[in-house]
């Protein structure tokens, strides 16, 4: 197993995918704080999304990096997933690596876990370059630099991981039932900033929502759930999520191992053709 993670790191680290999609959580991260602050600086009367200076500087750079975290970072992380496991049947790659020497599992699970440290890296680029977005901003209003505390630092990089990995292994899943890295990036897109969403409100408005606590079972909801978690006094009045942190944490972890074991029965049973 130890072999095959180090091939998957070799083989993936220098990916142009990667390396792009890193680089776009960084400007995404730095366009929110370039944008934010532009805004707080010129108000427009009457505007209900005015952004206070309060939100960006350091003590808050946390709560601040989950608007970038989701939904722009978890749809790179779905491409990123299609990408990786679709595109071994395209180049017919899978067929090769498994005729070199480690059996399917194997190569599946090292796959994953090499996956789940890139989504980890690109955590910490989103986590980096908020926190220093943030200092940049805090210095030239002349604030004082103040930091959170270390375990609010660690629960939004949880967070954050725990949201790319959920939503990379659904292009993980898709890469490997499609067999195509085109066709499964487009479906895991469509389905998590459509169809989700449309399935969502017509299951919350049956029956006077009686039945919406089945919406709430869905992976945006939960995710949606547990960023909004993370939030302040400087970012104004907020409603409590319908869906609580701990189950949101059960709820993305329950997807993310069904989708890695649903994938490697996949790839157990059938031609890896």
């Amino acid at each position: 197993m130890i072999a095959t993670i180090k091939a998957e790191w070799r083989k993936n680290r220098f990916r142009p995918a990667f390396l792009v999609s890193s680089g776009a959580v960084a400007a995404i991260t730095i366009l929110l704080y370039g944008f934010s602050w532009y805004q707080a600086l010129n108000p427009v009367a009457g505007d209900r999304r005015a952004v206070s200076l309060l939100t960006l500087y350091p003590d808050q750079f946390v709560n601040n990096v989950m608007g970038a975290g989701f939904p722009l970072g978890a749809a790179i992380a779905i491409v990123l997933g299609a990408l990786i496991a679709g595109s071994e049947y395209s180049w017919g790659t899978m067929k090769t690596s498994l005729t070199q020497g480690p059996g399917r599992l194997t190569t599946w699970f090292g796959r994953v876990i090499a996956f789940e440290a890139w989504m980890g890296i690109i955590t910490v680029i989103l986590f980096v370059v908020g926190a220093a977005s943030s200092v940049v901003v805090a210095s030239f209003q002349g604030d004082a630099i103040a930091w959170p505390a270390m375990i609010d630092i660690a629960k939004g990089f949880g967070t954050i991981w725990l949201v790319f990995a959920v939503n990379g292994a659904i292009g993980l899943a898709l890469g490997t039932l499609i067999r195509s890295s085109a066709a499964a990036l487009g479906v895991g897109l469509i389905y998590v900033l459509a169809v989700e969403v449309i399935a969502v409100r017509f299951i919350d408005s049956i029956n006077s929502g009686a039945y919406k606590w089945v919406g709430n079972l869905f992976v945006n909801q939960n995710a949606t759930a547990l960023t909004q978690s993370f939030t302040s006094p400087a970012f104004g009045p907020s409603v409590a999520p319908a869906i609580s942190a701990e189950q949101a944490v059960v709820v993305l972890f329950a997807y993310f191992a069904g989708l890695i074991i649903i994938a490697a029965a996949l790839i157990r049973q059938r031609d890896v053709t």
